[in-house]
């Protein structure tokens, strides 16, 4: 009889693992913040699981919001800092997101830089201020600045949306007449110098607006605002942001010109004019074939 009221150490231990084990076992880990499997497992923590999954999906919708592809963009960057004074540099930008390379070759009176990216920042490059030729940047440095503290390697990759795609948890969410708060906790094992984001989003579409930066002991780093969008191919691309210090004494301001498209193939460039015709005429369109080539579509 007092075996069964006081079972031994052992089984009560495994009684008391076998319940946190029947628990855990209702959640995954896998796909970054905590889902849900069971709704009935522990109602007290639902309203939580509802509002991380309401922040994830509007930071996906933010994240499908911004054009991603093939594009060239001329680029203009003022640089504050007190008390060196302003620095302007002038070039152009590139960008394949498909294959996750950023390309970008800017100058100004005294002063160059040129940077690229390949292979989703496996390899980094830039431009030897006293040799004049290009090095690559070890990975061990992506928390080192380019721009002193208000661009760092990690910012090159991931600015100005990417930083929304890899996170550990959703913290919070507020919701306002014009704007959604959320605030991520990237993964300990993410090599970055940052501890956390606080994200603003704006609303209706729902676009990225700012980013505040928070290192160690939550220390406030820097904030970045996007100033305004430009359309391309239906989506948001930003046109001008700017990024300042925590101390106010240096900022960035980031213009991106007009957008140059790559041409498509002639093959591509015909499937696209079949489309459309195809949607604005009840027949479909008629394809010539001649021994030489594809004919236009008539």
């Amino acid at each position: 009889m007092n075996a069964d009221k006081n079972p031994p150490f052992l089984s009560r231990m495994a009684m008391k693992m076998g319940g946190l084990f029947l628990v855990l076992g209702s959640f995954s880990f896998a796909n970054g913040p905590l889902e849900a499997k069971s709704a009935a497992t522990l109602p007290t923590v639902m309203p939580y699981l509802a509002e991380g999954e309401a922040a994830r999906q509007l930071l996906r919708q933010a994240c499908d919001n911004q054009y991603r592809g093939r594009f060239h963009v001329s680029l203009d960057i003022i640089e504050t800092a007190f008390p060196r004074g302003r620095d302007s540099l002038s070039g152009l930008a590139e960008f394949a997101d498909d294959i996750g390379e950023r390309k970008i070759n800017v100058s100004g009176p005294g002063k160059a830089f040129e940077y690229k990216s390949l292979d989703f920042g496996k390899e980094q490059w830039m431009l030897d201020a006293r040799s004049h030729r290009m090095r690559r940047i070890a990975n061990r440095q992506w928390k080192k600045g380019v721009f002193g503290s208000l661009l760092t390697y990690e910012d090159m990759l991931k600015l100005p949306v990417d930083f929304l795609r890899e996170f550990s948890v959703c913290k919070g969410l507020t919701v306002t007449d014009s704007s959604y708060t959320v605030c991520l906790v990237l993964s300990p094992s993410f090599q970055s110098l940052y501890q956390r984001l606080e994200v603003t989003l704006k609303r209706n579409p729902v676009l990225l607006r700012s980013i505040d930066f928070f290192g160690p002991e939550d220390r406030k780093l820097k904030s970045m605002e996007i100033i305004s969008y430009q359309e391309v191919a239906g989506k948001s691309l930003p046109s001008e942001l700017s990024i300042l210090d925590a101390d106010s004494l240096s900022s960035l301001r980031i213009s991106f010109g007009k957008v140059s498209l790559p041409d498509l193939p002639v093959a591509q460039k015909l499937v696209t004019k079949a489309k459309r015709l195809l949607f604005s005429n009840p027949e479909p369109p008629e394809i010539l074939e001649t021994d030489d080539e594809v004919s236009e579509i008539q």
